[in-house]
């Protein structure tokens, strides 16, 4: 017999209810999801800068280069050869490409450098509207005379930078023919004008009829000796054992002699005389050779220069 007593009915179990979110936890996901409204409101405040930003960098642009600061008067100065109309022509072209705020430094360098004789160029404001262009010109260092041309001047970088008239005391350079485009270009002109720029003024202005002719240099100075400097090569130690020669020789043995050699400028080779320099090294050399005869010379163990 069982002592348990009766049991009791079980209580049916109540359905589950879903769980309601927080109300604070449902507005504020509200508030970090924009509306639609929002974002429109979003996106016409970012157009509005956008274009705020590109008005603005149009607006500096046209301040910059527009007509407000364009220039509108060039003055040319410290330019006083041949071509002035067409130099004044030139930067007043090369300005209208800039402005007070933005010069065209660069522009006007190389548009007025390419007439002869400017060195450089710098510009001036003048405000409101005006700007000063200086002209930096370059003294002539040689005479280019044409056969049957006429004698111009020229500029240490080989430009013609007009005619020389009757001026002297510079170095004279003979061609054929007028340069093309008026700058000294063959192998043979620039040598020579390198030539003359490794002598000093004094030495250089004694130099008459300088030329090219096969493959290598000659000249003759202002008593008439002639010059053979041989291939275009090594021009600077030529040109000082050139000036050891005239600093040192015998002015009767110069003024008699039939020419100067100076293909070797270790041995310089003055006809009809000996003749001994005195380097800046310190080496004393000597050559010989017979009055007016081409000779070729040989050099003992003694290092002295002699005729066979």
């Amino acid at each position: 017999m069982s002592t348990d007593g009766p049991r009791r009915p079980s209580r049916p179990r109540r359905p589950s209810r879903p769980r309601r979110r927080p109300q604070g936890a449902t507005r504020a996901g509200a508030a970090r999801t924009p509306s639609s409204g929002q974002r429109a409101k979003v996106l016409r405040l970012a157009g509005i800068i956008s274009a705020v930003a590109v008005a603005s960098v149009l607006l500096i642009i046209w301040i910059v280069s527009g007509p407000l600061l364009g220039i509108s008067n060039v003055t040319v100065v410290g330019y006083t050869g041949p071509y002035t109309a067409q130099v004044q022509r030139s930067a007043e072209l090369v300005a209208e490409t800039g402005s007070m705020v933005r010069l065209p430094s660069g522009d006007m360098r190389v548009a007025l450098t390419r007439f002869p004789g400017v060195l450089d160029t710098t510009i001036e404001r003048d405000w409101p509207r005006s700007i000063t262009v200086r002209v930096t010109e370059g003294e002539p260092v040689a005479i280019l005379a044409v056969d049957r041309g006429g004698r111009y001047l020229l500029s240490p970088s080989g430009q013609v930078m007009g005619k020389a008239g009757s001026r002297g005391g510079l170095p004279v350079i003979a061609v054929k023919a007028y340069p093309p485009g008026g700058v000294l270009a063959g192998r043979g002109q620039r040598a020579a004008l390198a030539f003359i720029g490794w002598l000093p003024p004094e030495i250089a202005g004694r130099i008459r009829d300088l030329h090219a002719v096969g493959g290598g240099l000659q000249a003759r100075l202002s008593n008439g000796l002639l010059l053979r400097l041989g291939g275009a090569t090594k021009l600077a130690e030529k040109a000082q054992a050139l000036v050891a020669v005239l600093s040192q020789a015998d002015p009767k043995a110069l003024d008699t002699a039939a020419y100067l050699d100076l293909s070797t400028p270790s041995r310089p080779m003055l006809g009809s005389s000996l003749l001994t320099v005195q380097p800046s090294g310190g080496t004393s050399t000597t050559g010989t050779s017979t009055t007016g005869a081409d000779q070729t010379a040989t050099t003992d163990t003694t290092g002295m220069a002699t005729t066979p």
